[in-house]
């Protein structure tokens, strides 16, 4: 499993932790803070995808790797992959 290294501030509190409803709506309606955040959301999900990419880039096919599994092996002993 990837594991993110970095953490990010959240882009609608931006790091305090806690808003007022009011801050809240005020974020949502107010057009520049809302490209803002839209932008800070798409930033995170550019670095979150180019993770997940690497990681997804060797897919299996269990149908032949099953038969590279050593049957002497008990299932115990094996791995948490096989």
């Amino acid at each position: 499993m990837l594991e993110q290294a970095t953490k990010v501030k959240c882009p609608l509190c931006e790091g305090q932790g806690e808003l007022s409803p009011a801050e809240v709506v005020e974020r949502f309606v107010n057009p520049e803070q809302h490209k803002r955040l839209d932008d800070q959301i798409a930033e995170i999900a550019e670095t979150v995808s180019i993770g997940t990419t690497e990681a997804k880039g060797k897919v299996l096919n269990f149908q032949k790797e099953v038969h590279n599994w050593n049957p002497a092996l008990a299932i115990w002993r094996r791995s948490p992959k096989e």
